[in-house]
């Protein structure tokens, strides 16, 4: 079974706004015309057909046969492309050599086309060389003015991209520096917490809490209290907790540490669990090494 092939179709004004992908062929309908697109040239470019270049024939005769008719309006239009090359001269080097090239096949056509002024037929074909050569200097121009467009673009997308990277490092700069300073803060309030034993001043009979895992219970009465170790299950202390006993009660007063029922506490160097004196101005040093059980160890410990 034969498949039949078709382009997209406009009319000539649609064309002329449309902006075919790379590679893209869309046929204009007005003149039966196949344009060509490139991705960023509105209207693509355009591919002759019969009647058209038999029309732009005509056409390029039509204006050919004026300029042997009127030679001083020719040289006079010459003269303009010569200086419009020569301005390009200066802005594009690129096509300096055929812009010099175009001028002077311009200018030897001008004085041929004078000579065929006065009665000579080569005038005419050398008026319409000018002619050809003129509209490949637009046509060349037209060229790059879409290649510096394109060039302009991209440079312009180049550095909008690049001005997003750096706005994005400036940010994460700003991040980073902030993250920094609250580590700095976090680092000098853990090393003066480490360098400090907080305390828990007390004068009374006194159970311990969870709380008290790094601190001093510090002790100042003048009568015997009770320091009560709990429980697992009433107060929960990590294997590795250390709580440590000042005493500097009057009268001989002492702080007697005493393990509740259930928890072990050994005096380092004794096998006997059992509750334990620390003595005026005593100083003692509680340790947990395993569930509900605790040695203790220290001067003026009996």
């Amino acid at each position: 079974m034969s498949r039949t092939l078709q382009f997209k179709r406009y009319a000539n004004t649609v064309v002329a706004n449309t902006t075919g992908a790379a590679g893209e062929i869309i046929i204009e309908t007005t003149n039966n015309i196949v344009t060509v697109h490139t991705g960023s040239i509105a209207g693509g470019v355009r591919m002759t057909s019969e009647s058209y270049v038999a029309n732009s024939s005509n056409i390029v005769f039509t204006h050919a046969n004026a300029a042997f008719n009127v030679a001083n309006v020719a040289t006079a239009n010459i003269t303009f492309l010569y200086g419009v090359n020569a301005a390009q001269n200066n802005s594009i080097n690129a096509v300096s050599n055929t812009t010099q090239s175009a001028f002077d096949k311009a200018n030897s056509a001008n004085v041929l086309a004078q000579s065929a002024y006065n009665g000579s037929n080569i005038s005419f074909g050398h008026a319409n060389a000018a002619f050809n050569s003129a509209n490949v200097i637009v046509t060349i121009n037209t060229s790059q003015n879409n290649s510096i467009n394109l060039v302009s673009n991209t440079a312009q997308a180049a550095f909008n991209t690049a001005n997003t990277a750096s706005n994005n490092a400036t940010l994460a700069f700003s991040t980073s520096n902030t993250a920094s300073n609250n580590a700095t803060l976090a680092f000098a309030a853990a090393n003066s917490a480490a360098q400090t034993v907080p305390q828990n001043a007390q004068t009374t009979n006194y159970t311990l809490v969870g709380s008290d895992a790094g601190k001093h219970l510090y002790y100042t009465q003048s009568a015997n209290v009770n320091l009560y170790i709990p429980w697992s299950s009433n107060a929960s202390f990590a294997n590795g907790t250390t709580i440590m006993i000042v005493s500097r009660t009057t009268s001989s007063a002492n702080v007697t540490v005493t393990p509740n029922t259930g928890v072990t506490m050994y005096l380092a160097g004794n096998t006997t669990s059992a509750s334990r004196n620390v003595t005026t101005y005593g100083m003692a040093t509680l340790i947990q090494v395993a569930a509900n059980t605790w040695m203790i160890n220290g001067t003026g410990v009996v």
